[in-house]
């Protein structure tokens, strides 16, 4: 087996481990972690946003050598400002694992690694969807540009990413509804949602629970969570078994009077749509 298909057997092997993490917050790091491993890179950072450069979330994984370079102030800054990559993902549409120096030369920036912590190489993995297009990965060497074999890695592995990513962003959802009710808005109209686990559901089967109620088909389901339509049926049917149910309908009923689900108010409706919208 070469270098390349070992990597992404464990790349595969992790993502099946993180269908059933519970915390979204715990993904990140996951990925985070295997991609150091498998690029041979000193730092990982997951950029969740269009950041300005003194404000925006990241989740950062460095080798411990590195930790002091990456926790200063202004390589966070260099980082959150994302250049050249959210200049190029933003303005082209393009969505490829790309090389900061390649695409200094294409955009015609004569020293791109001055835009890095401590002039290292960085490597960017995108995360296609309608969110910012700088949203993704982005890996850093301090001394070697990262090769053929780390650019067929991201490609291979950016779909799994994608997935996990989704993953994280409907448990995510399924959290904030809670925090939505138990904060006291009056105007929710469901209990706090209950966990799954005394239903036996697990986080993949509790996402397609929410898609279902979202009203979206088995195929629908499917591309939004990077899985086959037959997959989503398998789903649905544990769905039913564990829940007790018959059909799509009478299992959104019960999962929202049982509390798994909850029925966001009008002014959270909207936040919600954007927060799914993959």
């Amino acid at each position: 087996m070469t270098g390349t298909a070992a990597q992404l057997r464990r790349m595969r092997d992790l993502a099946v481990q993180i269908m059933h993490e519970r915390d979204p917050d715990a993904l990140h790091t996951l990925v985070l972690a295997e991609l150091l491993r498998a690029c041979d890179a000193e730092a990982a950072v997951c950029k969740e946003g269009d950041w300005q450069p003194d404000e925006g979330a990241m989740s950062i994984v460095t080798a411990p050598a590195a930790r002091s370079v990456f926790d200063h102030p202004q390589a966070r800054r260099l980082i959150r400002i994302g250049r050249p990559f959210a200049e190029h993902y933003a303005s082209t549409g393009d969505s490829a694992p790309r090389q900061a120096d390649a695409l200094g030369r294409l955009h015609h920036l004569r020293d791109v690694r001055r835009f890095t912590p401590g002039g290292r190489f960085a490597f960017g993995i995108p995360l296609p969807g309608v969110h910012s297009p700088v949203r993704g990965y982005i890996l850093f060497r301090p001394d070697a540009v990262f090769g053929p074999a780390t650019l067929s890695y991201g490609v291979e592995v950016q779909p799994l990413l994608v997935a996990v990513d989704r993953q994280r962003v409907l448990l995510s959802q399924w959290r904030a509804g809670s925090a939505d009710v138990s904060s006291g808005c009056h105007d929710c109209r469901a209990p706090v949602p209950a966990d799954a686990a005394p239903y036996g559901l697990t986080p993949r089967e509790t996402t397609v629970l929410l898609l279902l109620a979202d009203a979206l088909t088995a195929t629908a389901i499917g591309r939004r969570l990077g899985i086959t339509a037959r997959t989503v049926n398998k789903h649905i049917e544990r769905i039913y078994r564990k829940l007790g149910t018959r059909d799509r309908l009478s299992t959104v009923h019960r999962a929202r009077l049982s509390g798994l689900l909850s029925t966001p108010c009008p002014s959270h409706r909207e936040s919600r749509e954007l927060r799914t919208a993959l």
